[in-house]
Formats: structure tokens, C-alpha cells, sequence
């Protein structure tokens, strides 16, 4: 294969990838103009921005400076409203939309348009969203330059010694199958997992029943020898009636426990062979879409080659690993990850040649991405650098100026907590903003894409001598180990990539330091929190209290924290279920599973659940300086939660409360009415369809009594017709929302109009 040839290739895997950022960037753009809410705005630019800048960095790497010229002068315009706070006009968002149409056309092309009128219309749009940006900048200083329109570079000349790509192994007897029809295959494949978790709960509860027989056989044996001789069993017809039962009893039983003995073994005979099957089927399935790092990883010499020289550096590229399989959607979610890490690599890391000799090292760097499998069931990815390392020195002062932490905080933070600050939004090492980096956005969108596949990432810093980035992900999504463990008298599951240890802590070990509590763990002195208290759900202590505490230690994003649960069950495989709309972003919580006797449970977000302890720990400590409880409680605004689904219940009030609300919650429209009438609240958002009294004849019940007849009602449900609309209006209603339309800006936002 020529390098003509692999260029080419690159460029149609980019076409495929760009029509993903343009639509994303197009849907941003038109919510933008119909959404009137500032916080959602900022949320939408910084989506748009992100959208734009990844873009940008592909299409330097397949050598497209005019799809790569207009990304940046829409990156700017972004940053600008972002950084300002600007509202997007209609006439902005036109011409926004048309560079857009503009950057589609130019996606379809196969090569960069090398005539005069091509690269006029590509330097007149730069110009048009170039101009964007100058409005929204705050007015000019006298006699300061306008800033130019970035430059167009021509296409890198590929040099005619350049190895061409190792050929790869065409397989003739092979079928073209959509990937959207495999990825359905895969799913219903992985549905089947619920099917071998339910027959070995059955296999359990045979053995059980089995177990339950043995015991009344000894107690009877124990019985059958005095019986005989028992008074009133000796004589009489009763007695004969008696005994003649007991012989029958004892002989059913035995037939029952033969039938239960056969049971149990045919079920746990199904249990094998249910789950062998399963097991394999789920296998060949993965296998079906696992595709080679190399897919991914060819893509990077070029973008290596091309960024050093036009940095002025010389960069060698070391690949390991490039065999190893993978799911391809965590290929996908990666790429842009690897994208920025490596860009980050070659513009902060390595030196240029005339720096690496005055160090004593050679004039070219080295960048290694190194992939390996880890466990069966887990990949590594490790990307390392030769370079000059991260100024701890320099994260600080980033992350001072930008007002993430303060001076007395920054003090306080250990070297570790420091350097994972770069991963927080907006901070950069960078001394000055260019088009390869310095908007401090490129590692939050790393830590984003590895927390959102469930994985882990870590920094091994060496001053003057390099920087490596750690990652560990699951080989696939769906399926993974985890934890059962129960607080609040809940069952949640933990996925076990993040637990490093379950402990058993006593409780007088559990001291409080600065207002936090802690425990010292092989010397070291820990964060503690409850679980319970985390999730706001109450704590279940026993009649007769343990002496111990059962404690998980959780680690994510560099951070560590042990939880006391009240108790933990075991490790099994589990299914992940995604969130459906709206609830698809809920702090705290990752996803769904049911157990294999049928009960839902809740997987929670490791990451989300240290951010919270921390948050709270550290509202704790600050308790002496807040106002009286009569002033908070007259700012915040109490709300009733009425719904019959667990989940529901806690993933609406872990989402007004995370919005400052104070919530209760009731489990029908009855609990409700008797919460209303003894207590004082401010808003009600119930579901409708729910045990003995529903959200409708709720709202009725509300708007007849006099005290309550002026109290907000919003229902949130399911039920979309016109009918269901038209009832909830009749019954008093002042909100309606559908869950299929619904999202958490717009619960919030018709929460902040009506309270």
C-alpha cells in the first residue's frame, strides 16, 4: 500500500467521523436559538466547542488545512462566548450554520481543492466566522493590531522514501453486515446474561427447599421413635386415625423429597448447561465486534509526523500492542481521548532538539502508546512521553487564576490531587492559546471519555524526564463484575474495577478530624463517609449493633475514599442498563441491573460518589460560618416527590436536590395527601399512574382543600395523549411533563417559574 493509498483510506475513516462532529455541532446550534436559560446556553457552547476542536485536530491529521482552517475560526467564536458569556443573535447563528453546510461540503470532497476559487471560498468563510469572534471580543485598545485570520498551510509533501503501511490480511469469505445490525445481535446476545442469572437463582432456591426437607426429615426421626408410645396414641379409633396419618405423612414426604432431590439436579443441570451456552453465545457475539487497536492506532504517525514539524520537533512514534481486540464502541469513545493526549504530548511534552541537548538527551523524542490485556477481562492503555514532565508549580498557578481552588486549598493539596487538577475544564499549562492547545479543554475530555466507559485513569509524573498516562478499561461495555452491598436498606451494586479492598472497621476506629471523619488504614489516615448518607437515604442500624463497620475503599480519578455499608453480599456478573430519557445524566448513579430473581438495582458512579463525599464533607466543616437554620430554611424551597417506583423517587430527588431543593418523598397519591396535610411544602411533582390514589385524583384531592388549593402541582408521567393532557388540566394542574420530551433543565426550569 502506497502512502497515497493509506492517505486516502485515513481520509475516508475521517469523512465518517466528521459527519458525527457536524451533526452534533448542527443539533447544538439549534437549540441554542430556541433555549432561553443561561446555565443551559454555557453548557450548549462549551458542547459545540468541544465538538469543533475535536474536528479540527482530525482533520490536521489526514492533512486538511481548509476543513481544519474553518474548525478553528469556529473554535474561536466558542471560546469567545464562552469566556464572555455572548448570546448567539439569529444572524450569528446563520452564518454559523452555513459554515457548517459549507464544512459538510468540503467533508465529501477527496482531496483538498487545490484551484483559486476553492481556496477563496474556503479564506472568505474563515473571514465571515473570523468576524464572529471580533464582536463578541471586548472593544480594542488605540493602536493594538486586529488579530488575522489563521494562516492556510498547504498539504505535507509525502516523502517518496516513506515505508509504506504494512499490507493487511484480506479475508475473501467474508460478508458485509451494517454495524448497526451486529451491535443489535450483541445486545440481545447480552439480554441473555438475565436468563443465566435467573436459573441459577432457581438452581439456589431448589437447594434451599432441599435443604428445608432434610431438616424436617431428622426432626421427624427424633419425633417417629417416641411417637408410639405418646398417650392417647395407644388405643381408640383417634389414635389409629392418627398413626395411620403419620405413616402417609412421612411417606409423602419422602416423595416430595425425592421429586425435590430430581429437581434440584435437573435445575442445576440446567443451570450449566443454560450458562455454558449463554457464556459462549455472549462470547461469540463480543468477538463479532472486537476490532484490533491497529484500526485506531494507524491513524496516529501521520498526526505524530506532521504536529512535530510543524513545531520544529522530532518525534519518534512507538506502537505496542496494536493486536490486542477490544469492543469497538470503546474504540470509538477513545479516539478523541488518545487524540488529545498525544497532541498534548508532542506540544507540552517534548522539547525542540536545541532544549534536549542542553539536558543531556538525544535530539528526537519519544512518544510510546502501549496497549496490553490486563486480567482477561481489562485492556491498558499506557501513553508515555520522554519530555520535560508537568510543572506541579505551573497546575497550581492555572488552577489559581482560574478560580478553581484557593491559595490556602492549592496549599493543602498533596502532589498527586495537584496534577490531577488538569484534568478539570479550563486549566492549561500553556503561557499562551494556540491552535494545538492552551484552551485547557483537551484532558477533561480524556477523564470524561474514561470515566464514562467505566474505566480509570492515573498520572505517573517525572519531572525533566517524562510523563505517562494510565489507562484501565473493560475489554467490553455491557457486562462487568460487581459488588451487592446495602445501605439505606437498599441493594446497590459497585463495579468492582473500582473497590481496592473491603475492610471490616471497628467502630471506635472511626475518628473525626477538622469536623471529617476518618479511619487509619496501614498507617495512613483515610476519608471515611457513609454510603447511606452520601445518597441521603437513612441509615438502617441493627437491634444489636455489629462492633465493626463493613468498608469499601473506592478509588477514581486519583482520589480514595472508604465507605461503611451496612452490609456486602457478594461479586456477580452484571448487565448494564443505560438510563432512558430524561433521567440519562443523574448524579451518583451509572446505569441500571436486575438481579436474577427479578429485582432492579441501581449501579452506582464511583467517581460521582467521591465528588459528592467530598462535597459534603466539606459543607460539614464549614457549618459554623452558614446562617441559622431559620434563614436557610427560608431560602430553600421544600418539595414533595410522590411516585411508586424507587427509582424514580431517588433519581428525582437526588436531581432537586443536587438544584438546592429540599425534598420528601411519599410512595402513592394516599402518603402524599397525609405528607401535605401535616407539613408545609411548596411544589408537589407527582407521577400519575400509582396504588390507591393516583397523580390525578391527587391534584383533585390538593385543589379541593382550602389550605392546599393554591399549592404548585407538577405531574411527571408517561401518559402522553391528549387525553391524559387534557385530564391533568381538569383536574388543576399548573405542569404537565411528558418522560419521552423530559429532561432535567426542564424540570428545573418549570420548577423555578411556578415556586
Amino acid at each position: 500500500m502506497t502512502d497515497e493509498d493509506f492517505l486516502q483510506k485515513l481520509r475516508e475513516a475521517f469523512a465518517i467521523e466528521a459527519e458525527e462532529h457536524l451533526q452534533a455541532m448542527t443539533s447544538g446550534l439549534l437549540e441554542l436559538e430556541k433555549t432561553t436559560q443561561q446555565q443551559r446556553q454555557k453548557e450548549i457552547v462549551e458542547t459545540i466547542f468541544r465538538e469543533a476542536h475535536s474536528m479540527k485536530g482530525a482533520a490536521r491529521a489526514v492533512n486538511r488545512p481548509d476543513i481544519e482552517s474553518v474548525c478553528q475560526a469556529l473554535e474561536s467564536v466558542f471560546n469567545v462566548w464562552k469566556r464572555s458569556g455572548s448570546r448567539a443573535s439569529a444572524e450569528t447563528c446563520d452564518t454559523l450554520n452555513a459554515a457548517l453546510d459549507f464544512l459538510g461540503t468540503l467533508r465529501t470532497q477527496p482531496d483538498v481543492g487545490a484551484g483559486a476559487g476553492e481556496r477563496q471560498a474556503v479564506q472568505s468563510m474563515v473571514a465571515k466566522v473570523g468576524g464572529l469572534g471580533a464582536k463578541a471580543q471586548p472593544p480594542a485598545r488605540a493602536g493594538a493590531p486586529s488579530p488575522a485570520p489563521p494562516p492556510q498551510r498547504a498539504p505535507a509533501p509525502v516523502p517518496a522514501d516513506a515505508a509504506p503501511a504494512p499490507e493487511r490480511l484480506v479475508i475473501a469469505e467474508t460478508v458485509r453486515v451494517p454495524m448497526a445490525k451486529m451491535d443489535a445481535l450483541l445486545r440481545r446476545a447480552e439480554e441473555m446474561v438475565a436468563v443465566k442469572l435467573t436459573a441459577a437463582e432457581h438452581a439456589a432456591e431448589l437447594r434451599e427447599l432441599g435443604t428445608a426437607v432434610e431438616l424436617w426429615r431428622k426432626e421427624w426421626a427424633q419425633v417417629r421413635a417416641v411417637a408410639p408410645g405418646a398417650t392417647g396414641l395407644r388405643e381408640g379409633a383417634a389414635g389409629q386415625r392418627v398413626r395411620e396419618f403419620l405413616d402417609w405423612n412421612e411417606g409423602h414426604m419422602r416423595g416430595i423429597e425425592k421429586r425435590l432431590a430430581a429437581f434440584g439436579k435437573a435445575a442445576q443441570r440446567d443451570e450449566r448447561l443454560v450458562g455454558a451456552m449463554i457464556d459462549d453465545l455472549l462470547g461469540d457475539a463480543k468477538k463479532i465486534v472486537m476490532l484490533p487497536f491497529a484500526s485506531l492506532l494507524d491513524f496516529f504517525p501521520k498526526l505524530v509526523r506532521d504536529l512535530g514539524r510543524e513545531l520544529g520537533k522530532e518525534i519518534e512514534l512507538a506502537l505496542h500492542g496494536r493486536e490486542v481486540e477490544i469492543d469497538k464502541r470503546i474504540l470509538e469513545e477513545m479516539k478523541d481521548a488518545l487524540i488529545h493526549l498525544v497532541r498534548n504530548a508532542i506540544d507540552h511534552g517534548i522539547e525542540t532538539p536545541q532544549k534536549r541537548a542542553t539536558a543531556g538527551k538525544p535530539p528526537h523524542g519519544l512518544i510510546a502508546i502501549s496497549i496490553a490485556q490486563v486480567d482477561g477481562n481489562k485492556v491498558e492503555i499506557m501513553v508515555e512521553d520522554d519530555g520535560e514532565g508537568i510543572d506541579a508549580a505551573r497546575v497550581r498557578a492555572a488552577a489559581l487564576k482560574s478560580g478553581l481552588v484557593t491559595a490556602p486549598e492549592a496549599d493543602r493539596l498533596s502532589e498527586a490531587a495537584l496534577l490531577a487538577l488538569i484534568f478539570q475544564s479550563g486549566i492549561s499549562t500553556s503561557p499562551i492559546v494556540t491552535e494545538i492547545s492552551g484552551r485547557g479543554l483537551g484532558m477533561a475530555i480524556v477523564r470524561e471519555k474514561v470515566e464514562k466507559l467505566g474505566g480509570q485513569i492515573s498520572i505517573e509524573n517525572r519531572p525533566h524526564s517524562g510523563t505517562s498516562f494510565r489507562m484501565l478499561l473493560p475489554v467490553t461495555l455491557a457486562t462487568y463484575k460487581g459488588i451487592l452491598v446495602e445501605a439505606g436498606g437498599q441493594t446497590f451494586v459497585i463495579p468492582t474495577s473500582t473497590v481496592e479492598r473491603i475492610a471490616r472497621v471497628r467502630r471506635e476506629e472511626i475518628q473525626t478530624v477538622e469536623n471529617r471523619e476518618t479511619i487509619l488504614l496501614e498507617g495512613h489516615a483515610l476519608a471515611f463517609a457513609w454510603l447511606a448518607d452520601v445518597l441521603d437515604l437513612p441509615r438502617r442500624e441493627k437491634k444489636e449493633p455489629s462492633p465493626h463497620v463493613e468498608t469499601l475503599i473506592l478509588s477514581a480519578a486519583l482520589q480514595r475514599i472508604a465507605f461503611g455499608v451496612e452490609s456486602v453480599h457478594h461479586e456477580q456478573e452484571v448487565l448494564v442498563k443505560p438510563l432512558a430519557s430524561p433521567l440519562v445524566r443523574v448524579r451518583n448513579v451509572a446505569g441500571a441491573t436486575v438481579l436474577g430473581s427479578g429485582t432492579p438495582v441501581i449501579i452506582l458512579n464511583v467517581a460521582d460518589l467521591i465528588k459528592s463525599a467530598i462535597r459534603a464533607a466539606g459543607t460539614g466543616g464549614g457549618r459554623s460560618a452558614m446562617p441559622d437554620a431559620r434563614e436557610q430554611a427560608a431560602r430553600v424551597h421544600h418539595v414533595l416527590v410522590a411516585d411508586d417506583s424507587v427509582t424514580s423517587r431517588m433519581l428525582l430527588k437526588n436531581i432537586l436536590e443536587s438544584s438546592g431543593y429540599h425534598v420528601t418523598t411519599a410512595i402513592d397519591g394516599v402518603e402524599a395527601l397525609t405528607a401535605l396535610r401535616a407539613g408545609d411544602f411548596d411544589i408537589v411533582v407527582s407521577d400519575v399512574e400509582m396504588p390507591r390514589m393516583d397523580g390525578f385524583e391527587l391534584t383533585e384531592k390538593i385543589r379541593a382543600e382550602k389550605k392546599l388549593a393554591d399549592l404548585p402541582v407538577v405531574l411527571v408521567t408517561a401518559l402522553g395523549s391528549r387525553e391524559h393532557r387534557e385530564r391533568g388540566i381538569d383536574a388543576g394542574a399548573n405542569a404537565y411533563i411528558v418522560k419521552g420530551s423530559f429532561d432535567q433543565s426542564n424540570l428545573l426550569e418549570v420548577l423555578g417559574r411556578l415556586v
